[in-house]
């Protein structure tokens, strides 16, 4: 679901489709005629559209799968977790239906899908960093206009980038400081291993091979296994590199938490634009927002709001506040819009820091619900 823009409702024309509050309760069904601007203003400030067919998607939704934007991404982290540890031979096709199932879902709710990135941290990690890096491949992609084929490619890749070293990427997470020798070795192989590793596994499909080989090369030519630089590597494995650095960063570690989402873009496009692709790290910005979905946020009246919804501009998303403005827990998320006055956001927070737990489904209603 998303939010009723200005101007998209006109009186004396039906509702295109059902309007929802954010919690999922139905409002007004489709076709309803509204009567007066007093009804479309509410409206806009309220309810959300259900716009993307949501109905006839869930009903093609896998097997135990609700066909909500959250359940399908909880149950691709659990089918990749089972597909990467047992392999067998129908593993390509297990692994294109899990990102199917990523597929559906950022169409479904890509805010949802963005916010599960930062808020849902629990589980397997290295199964969890896959995935969402495999959403922000999707919806990166989709934004650069890639065609359907080379995303699909670039979804698999990233789903199993790392299917060489998964024992090990769970170890170094508790790692503090310097790998030892043995580890800086396994970790420079790993794309050759899993490459291998693809291979024995039936992937027959060469941009996905490639992409997996070369998802740790740099544009400045320091990257491994080969060294290669610039047009060398190929777009989807550059659109790999940045999703991966960018979805590790916004990810806790033991010994550190992690790094806010505004924080880890503005890395990628002021620090890392030599290493990786600026036209990428560019395009991260416009499709996730300066304050992407899911991110803690100050508000200039005091209160603390979580950011639902991207907005019109990379810069104005659509908050819900969480607490009143001296500190005090809501009851209910109280949506505002994050470019007014008082509602405008006036800093990033670390939502763990200040010991406030988010509930998705109060913010994003039936869309969140596991």
């Amino acid at each position: 679901m998303r939010p009723i823009q200005s101007g998209e409702l006109q009186v004396g024309q039906p509702l295109p489709y059902d309007a929802y509050d954010e919690r999922g309760t139905l409002l007004l069904r489709a076709g309803h005629v509204l009567s007066s601007e007093a009804s479309i203003e509410r409206l806009e400030r309220v309810a959300y559209f259900n716009d993307v067919h949501n109905s006839a998607k869930r009903a093609d939704a896998a097997d135990d799968v609700n066909g909500r934007p959250l359940a399908l991404i909880l149950a691709a982290r659990s089918r990749l977790l089972a597909a990467l540890t047992g392999g067998g031979e129908n593993f390509p096709a297990a692994i294109k239906r899990i990102a199917e199932l990523l597929q559906r879902a950022c169409q479904l709710n890509a805010d949802v899908a963005l916010a599960a990135i930062i808020l849902q941290r629990d589980g397997h990690y290295a199964t969890r960093h896959m995935v969402n890096v495999a959403i922000i491949c999707e919806l990166v992609g989709a934004a650069m206009e890639m065609p359907q084929a080379e995303r699909c490619a670039t979804m698999a890749a990233a789903l199993t980038m790392n299917l060489g070293m998964l024992e090990l990427q769970q170890e170094l997470l508790h790692v503090n400081g310097p790998l030892n020798e043995e580890q800086h070795g396994q970790v420079r192989q790993h794309c050759t291993h899993s490459f291998t590793r693809l291979s024995e596994y039936g992937v027959t499909d060469t941009l996905w091979l490639q992409t997996v080989q070369d998802h740790h090369e740099r544009m400045d030519g320091s990257g491994y296994p080969s060294g290669k630089c610039g047009e060398t590597i190929a777009l989807p494995a550059r659109l790999l590199a940045a999703a991966d650095v960018y979805c590790a960063r916004v990810a806790a570690r033991y010994y550190r938490p992690p790094l806010q989402a505004n924080v880890a873009l503005r890395w990628l496009y002021l620090n890392d634009s030599a290493k990786l692709d600026a036209r990428i790290a560019t395009s991260f910005i416009k499709t996730l927002g300066v304050y992407p979905p899911g991110t803690g946020v100050r508000l200039r009246n005091g209160s603390i709001a979580v950011v639902t919804h991207r907005g019109h501009g990379s810069l104005t998303p659509q908050v819900s506040s969480i607490t009143t403005h001296d500190g005090l827990r809501v009851a209910t998320p109280i949506r505002r819009r994050g470019d007014l006055g008082a509602h405008a956001i006036s800093e990033a927070v670390d939502l763990d820091e200040l010991e406030l737990s988010v509930s998705m489904e109060a913010l994003w209603g039936a869309d969140a619900v596991s």
